[in-house]
């Protein structure tokens, strides 16, 4: 359940960047939402380790510093996209968390009958 939960964050974050068209922002700067936000969705559900997924929002970080003088829709959907982000890869890691482990420990199988 956790773990849907994580993917639609992910969506939304998708999704929230690409708003951005709608508020007349640069392209590149687009597209650097949109990578940032595949980047953080491709570690965290691919890496052993989830939390590496919090990496791509320093693109984010470096799209704020840029939009803060030029739009402050495009800062607020920003600073949503990296929210959802953030708390995708947080449900990611209760995801796992909560999973209880499938090994064995020592000989269970031997003794069953």
């Amino acid at each position: 359940m956790m773990r849907n939960l994580s993917n639609i964050c992910f969506g939304l974050a998708l999704s929230s960047s690409l708003l951005m068209k709608l508020f007349a922002i640069q392209n590149e700067l687009i597209w650097l939402a949109v990578c940032s936000v595949a980047v953080t969705a491709i570690l965290t559900n691919l890496m052993r380790v989830r939390s590496i997924g919090v990496a791509g929002v320093g693109g984010l970080s470096i799209l704020f510093s840029k939009l803060n003088e030029i739009s402050i829709t495009g800062t607020i959907l920003t600073v949503l996209t990296a929210a959802l982000l953030v708390l995708a890869v947080l449900m990611a890691i209760c995801a796992d968390v909560s999973t209880p482990s499938k090994e064995y420990q020592g000989d269970e199988k031997q003794h069953e009958a």
